[in-house]
């Protein structure tokens, strides 16, 4: 097990659930701006509790999602630029050595509507602009979350590997054997074997999907690759409200499923607190980790 990574937990649940109210649109990247110090104190909980790989709170800090809240293009670029180097600040803070710092990067409409993918052009422009203003500060690597279609994760593949930094790819999952755009999961792998991914991971998927899958990417992919499932009692909710979540024995047992098939990495997505990721070092990590 020495050679298992341990991710952290959800950021945005956990905001909400330290008392943050988090507007449409933006979510928790409104927090990046207004409570920089409580998500620097989530990032530090984390790595207290365990984890040696810490995601930004970037998941929608984009131009795009500000844009919707009413700002002009130029505004929208400008707000968005500050929230995304906060969140990044935030995170460094909180690792220093203590812990690595994976740049989150999202489908740029929703993570639940891959229908809503904007196009080739768009998709270039947007993509290089959030991982070049995410470079500029320091940072262990990207990581591509809750990818849902083939053809934009493609594209954003594209992008960040022009800057030759560690790439993690994410799928979110329909069911066990498709992405969210209903393309398989293996041909989802197929496309990230064509890049320099280090690590393949499932996250935000139901206990149930996730469990169904592992298998499925076990067999198929043969890097490095991991989970870190929502806790969440049925579909993932779009606003991140979570009105309860699966027992601690239900998360175990998954995870034990899929450290037995040669999970290099685990950890927890929405609904997730420390404490969880306390739990998940406790019982199956004896030495220090990674």
């Amino acid at each position: 097990m020495s050679k298992t990574i341990l991710l952290d937990g959800a950021m945005g649940s956990e905001l909400i659930k330290r008392g943050e109210c988090l507007p449409p649109y933006i979510w928790s990247a409104d927090s990046n701006l207004k409570n920089p110090k409580l998500v620097t104190q989530i990032h530090m909980d984390y790595i207290k509790a365990g984890a040696n790989y810490i995601i930004t709170n970037t998941f929608r800090t984009t131009p795009r999602a500000f844009k919707k809240t009413g700002l002009c293009q130029k505004d929208a670029e400008s707000v968005a630029y500050n929230a995304m180097q906060s969140a990044v600040q935030s995170a460094n803070l909180a690792a220093k050595n203590k812990a690595k710092v994976l740049a989150s990067i999202a489908p740029l409409e929703d993570c639940y509507m891959p229908n809503k993918f904007p196009g080739t052009t768009t998709a270039k422009y947007e993509f290089y602009q959030i991982a070049k203003w995410l470079y500029e500060n320091p940072i262990n690597g990207f990581i591509l979350e809750t990818m849902n279609n083939i053809s934009e994760t493609k594209i954003c593949l594209d992008v960040v590997s022009k800057f030759n930094l560690p790439i993690w790819l994410s799928y979110y999952l329909a069911d066990a054997k498709h992405i969210c755009s209903g393309e398989s999961i293996t041909s989802a792998i197929k496309l990230a074997d064509k890049y320099s991914v280090e690590c393949l991971l499932i996250n935000c998927n139901p206990l149930s999907i996730t469990k169904n899958a592992i298998e499925i990417v076990s067999k198929n992919w043969n890097g490095k690759w991991g989970i870190y499932p929502n806790l969440g009692i049925g579909d993932p909710a779009p606003d991140g409200m979570i009105a309860s979540i699966h027992t601690d024995d239900k998360l175990l047992s998954t995870m034990k499923i899929a450290l037995d098939y040669g999970a290099n990495i685990i950890g927890a997505c929405c609904g997730s607190s420390p404490e969880h990721i306390v739990l998940l070092k406790n019982t199956f990590f004896h030495q220090d980790i990674l």
